[in-house]
């Protein structure tokens, strides 16, 4: 199975001091919560979503981020009026000099959500000034480098959130987002370094215990990444990708370190909950589908394994591990055509070379044209 699936979601907010501040993050956590779960198949929680948000401004108006995911919810469960009247607010907010550059940004990102690039180029320009303007700034150079990401400018992105740790070393978010730009560069050695400093600072925050988790697994490091995972499921229990990562790792150490020693069933068993764990919280949602097709194939059970690899290319139809994985499937059920189809869409895709090789090995056994 290849290893894959970092977190690309928020970083957990940094507590506040004082009841209605810590209430307002309580309620806008949820909210957010309530919104990604609705991505789900099936999963409609934008009621809920909406009621905590609304009461989070109740408690904080100066939190222009919960503006941001009301627009969403209310854009997402097709009340556009809600949605124009999430947008106006936040606009008359910023306009106010309410929320500093974290406002600016929200606005470019709900402008980004709604599809308006003019305005949103114009949000940017007005970030830019910022950060001009308050040069020694942290937080205003931090949220430029999120609005670059944003708008798919990695170099200007990087420059920025470099900028923000040199001239404050202990800023989370900063590190955090540095992280997230050094995973997709395929630089991981500077990922882990940037959520070890997340980590130093906040050390209970899920999202950076769940991305070094995930390096760790793609690293080969099994017993970190079993750490990492498991400590972020423990500050964030109901959170389905923490629960797929680490069936994903319990799968990887279940396998045998010899071609005929057989797979450890105890943590084969593990690797199941935490798959089946994840889709009770996000039904439908494909990578535990794929992991429970790579399960099956590991038990030797390919007909078991034809159900979630189907499901799960239904919602990602240009899955390399799924097509992969169907291939085996098909392949060891004797059913040469279907397997020689799965291996030739999953080498269009296309593959890392050694699993190409693999898929061209594949081939040539089952004698494909």
């Amino acid at each position: 199975m290849m290893r894959r699936s970092l977190w690309f979601g928020l970083a957990l907010a940094l507590l506040l001091t004082g009841c209605r501040p810590q209430e307002s993050v309580d309620l806008l956590r949820s909210g957010r919560r309530h919104v990604e779960a609705s991505r789900c198949a099936g999963v409609d929680r934008y009621t809920q979503a909406i009621a905590d948000l609304e009461a989070a401004l109740a408690a904080e108006p100066d939190r222009l981020e919960t503006y941001y995911w009301l627009h969403v919810a209310h854009s997402r469960s097709g009340d556009a009026e809600g949605a124009a009247r999430a947008l106006a607010h936040l606009e008359e907010a910023v306009a106010a000099g309410r929320g500093g550059p974290e406002g600016r940004f929200w606005l470019l990102k709900t402008y980004a959500e709604k599809g308006d690039e003019a305005a949103r180029d114009q949000a940017l320009a007005a970030l830019e000034a910022v950060a001009r303007s308050t040069p020694g700034d942290a937080d205003a150079h931090f949220w430029l480098g999120r609005a670059y990401y944003e708008m798919g400018q990695p170099d200007p992105a990087l420059q920025s959130l470099q900028s923000a740790v040199t001239m404050n070393p202990d800023h989370p978010l900063a590190h955090f987002w540095l992280g997230q730009m050094y995973t997709e560069q395929n630089r991981p050695d500077l990922a882990l370094q940037e959520f070890n400093a997340v980590l130093r600072v906040t050390p209970d925050n899920a999202a950076a215990h769940h991305n070094r988790g995930a390096i760790a697994y793609q690293m080969g490091n099994l017993s970190q990444a079993q750490s990492d995972l498991q400590a972020a499921l423990e500050r964030d229990p109901d959170d389905p990708r923490s629960h797929y990562q680490l069936g994903a790792v319990y799968l990887a150490q279940a396998l045998p370190d010899t071609p005929v020693a057989l797979p450890d069933a105890d943590r084969l068993e593990q690797a199941r909950s935490e798959f089946e764990q994840a889709l009770d919280l996000c039904p439908g949602m494909p990578e535990p589908l794929i992991g429970l097709g790579n399960l099956y194939l590991v038990q030797g059970d390919p007909t078991a394994a034809l159900e979630p690899l189907n499901q799960a290319l239904e919602q990602v139809p240009d899955s390399p591990e799924a097509w992969f994985a169907l291939g085996q499937a098909h392949a060891s059920l004797g059913q040469v055509e279907p397997a020689c189809e799965a291996l030739d869409r999953f080498l269009a895709l296309p593959p890392p070379p050694e699993w190409g090789e693999q898929a061209e090995q594949m081939r040539a056994q089952l004698g494909c044209r």
